[in-house]
This record gives structure tokens, sequence and C-alpha cells, in this order.
């Protein structure tokens, strides 16, 4: 068997690669575009921002600016789980109703599979006519709109 190494990779191994590593933080993300730079290009390119998955990434807490920025960039190239996390920011803390539904349910039209789920579980909740937002049930409150968001975040 040859020996392998990684510049023998092509570029769709590597951001299948570096689309693992993003997820372990953003420090290994930084150190791995600095050892290899092929992770660099990778890390470089349109479509890294526009396909990664954000929604098991979770290093918030440390790296606060990194990860904004990060976000941010997979955001404005239209990553759906980017533009689903930010709708659910909307809609859940933020409590603007209206855009953070448009943002789930576009996430959810470029193929977000939870955002599909989630827009699907509002429109059970709510619809929108000429007025805005209407309960369907009218008993549904704000109470069991956040409970309806731990369901989904558990």
């Amino acid at each position: 068997m040859e020996n392998a190494n990684l510049t023998s990779l092509p570029s769709s191994m590597l951001h299948k690669i570096l689309s693992k590593v993003i997820k372990t933080g953003i420090r290994n993300f930084g150190s791995a575009r600095i050892a290899f730079p092929g992770f660099n290009e990778v890390g470089r390119d349109d479509h890294f921002y526009r396909s990664s998955n954000l929604i098991y990434f979770n290093d918030w807490v440390n790296k606060v600016n990194a990860i904004r920025a990060f976000k941010l960039k997979c955001y404005r190239l239209g990553n759906p789980e980017a533009i689903y996390l930010r709708g659910m920011y909307e809609f859940f803390f933020l409590h603007i109703l209206d855009e953070g539904r448009e943002k789930i349910h576009r996430a959810g039209e470029r193929g977000c599979v939870l955002a599909q789920f989630v827009d699907d579980m509002l429109n059970l909740a709510f619809s929108v006519d000429g007025r805005g937002i209407v309960h369907n049930y009218p008993a549904f409150t704000r109470q069991h709109v956040d409970e309806m968001f731990q369901i989904i975040t558990s």
C-alpha cells in the first residue's frame, strides 16, 4: 500500500475533514488551517461556509468574537443552519416573530431538516394573515411557545 498523506487527498475530502474539525471548536479550526495549506485553502472557500453544519457547533463560551465572525460569514453566504439559528434567536429570544418565522421557513426551504420541523410545529400553533400572526389556538400562550422551544432544543 502506498504511503498516503494529506496532500494527496482531494479537496472534497479535506472539506469533510475540516467540517468535522470545526465542530470540535474554533481554535482547532484555526490550528488546522495554520498547520496545513490545503485546509487553509478549503477554509477560505465560500462553499465551506455555506455548507458547514452549525447545529451541533458548541464552542460559544470561550471564543465569542471568533464564533460570531464565523457564524456571520456562514449566514451571509446563505448557510441554512445559520439562517435557522438566527431565526430561532429572533423568534424565541428577541420576540421578533415575523422575521424569525420567515428565517426559519427559509432555512427549511434550503434543506435544514430541523428548520422544517420547527416551521411545521409553528404552523400548527400560528397562522399569518394580513393582520400578522394569529393564534390558531386561543389558549396557546407565550408560555407554550417557551415550552415548545425547550422541547425543540432538548
